[in-house]
């Protein structure tokens, strides 16, 4: 598969812009990124806040289980950036990366015929007072600023791409389900679990198993093994 990277300034999704690109032939190995999105959308039909500062890249790829190329994503995501800024990073299932238990980057995925979409959110040198009072609290940001910034965003684009579609072709699931368990912030912490935005239960993570599922034990309802939803970490 060759990489085939495309930069805009601004767009209004990565996602959406690489979509119509797939619409009109665009082949497996076509990267969309920008420096700044105005209709960036997560998981659940959320808003992405997407300010300057930010990395916002989608990447496409031959249609797979969306919940494994978003792990997957996760691990590239986790090894570009510990690769290029020396940072340790952690994984939040399903879709988040954390530094220091804040979130400095998501992952949406997104199935179109025989295609997926993979987009990557990174806060690079984002002005965390940019994300709004209700983000601020829980994000991070790899730098504080351009000028503070140590490496190259387009490095890390490169990496992440380079890591992203490199897994993509990887047919043992072994060694980077390995990376993505030991990398877990979660397995091991007490949570709670959400289901279109109502709790449904809260209890420890224990595992997550070969399709990428969450097992989590809740001493009342016995385990859950969670392919949907989302969860928050407990504090006590």
């Amino acid at each position: 598969m060759q990489m085939d990277i495309e930069y805009f300034d601004c767009v209004t999704s990565t996602n959406s812009v690489l979509a119509d690109m797939a619409k009109n032939g665009a082949l497996p190995g076509k990267t969309v990124v920008a420096w700044m999105q105005t209709e960036g959308r997560g998981r659940l039909g959320r808003t992405f806040v997407s300010p300057r500062g930010g990395i916002y890249m989608s990447m496409l790829l031959k249609n797979d289980d969306t919940m494994l190329l978003t792990a997957r994503a996760g691990v590239a995501i986790k090894r570009a950036i510990e690769e290029i800024t020396g940072l340790r990073v952690q994984i939040k299932w399903v879709n988040d990366i954390l530094i220091n238990g804040r979130k400095v980057a998501g992952i949406l995925a997104q199935g179109m015929q025989d295609l997926v979409v993979v987009g990557v959110g990174i806060n690079f040198c984002v002005d965390l007072r940019d994300l709004g009072s209700e983000l601020a609290d829980s994000a991070a940001s790899l730098y504080k600023s351009r000028d503070d910034a140590r490496v190259d965003a387009v490095d890390l684009v490169n990496a992440v791409a380079r890591h992203m579609y490199g897994l993509a072709a990887e047919t043992d699931n072994s060694r980077w389900l390995g990376e993505y368990r030991a990398s877990s912030a979660v397995i091991g912490r007490r949570v709670n679990v959400w289901q279109a935005g109502v709790k449904t239960g809260s209890g420890m993570a224990v595992s997550v198993d070969d399709s990428c599922a969450l097992h989590v034990l809740d001493e009342s309802k016995g385990e859950m093994i969670l392919s949907t939803g989302e969860i928050t970490l407990r504090l006590d």
